[in-house]
């Protein structure tokens, strides 16, 4: 569900969406299907069907495509193998501070305004000096360089355990 409300931000919407995701896994399960992976196989369920409420609002002025949700869906993949092991999520963890630790002082606090704070990306385009866009593209590109950073310092251990 927070998955879900995260991509929507409609309660109504999102409440309906994860009716819509459970009949679909009971009508897949009352058909005899075996699903290895169903919270990989719900995720993916919601995916489509948050794309399909959001092609429905063309009009919107919010506007989402496929690979911002594939990669929310990456990130929340990532979430539920870190609490399904507990000595990796805290190595995880562990990496990613080392990993903010070694950003430039800007990009620390483009993250902290937006994560620590919650600010608007209006009020942190504001605050940085940038275009609001230019902040977008800033998270987008911080949070695909902290992930490459967590992976590398996991695979080739790196961590001060």
């Amino acid at each position: 569900m927070a998955f879900i409300f995260g991509l929507l931000r409609e309660a109504q919407a999102s409440e309906d969406v994860f009716q819509e995701v459970w009949l679909k896994l009971h009508a897949e399960l009352g058909k005899g299907a075996i699903i290895q992976n169903p919270p990989a196989w719900c995720r993916t369920v919601a995916r489509n069907l948050i794309l399909m409420h959001w092609r429905t609002k063309r009009n919107s002025k919010v506007r989402v495509d496929s690979t911002l949700i594939e990669f929310l869906d990456c990130v929340e993949q990532a979430f539920a193998e870190d609490d399904a092991a507990d000595d990796s999520g805290q190595n995880r963890r562990q990496a990613l501070g080392e990993c903010l630790r070694a950003l430039p002082e800007k990009s620390r606090q483009i993250l902290a305004l937006k994560y620590e704070q919650e600010l608007p990306l209006k009020d942190i385009a504001v605050q940085v000096g940038h275009s609001c866009d230019a902040v977008i593209k800033a998270l987008l590109r911080l949070r695909q360089a902290l992930a490459v950073c967590v992976e590398k310092k996991l695979k080739l251990g790196e961590l001060g355990l």
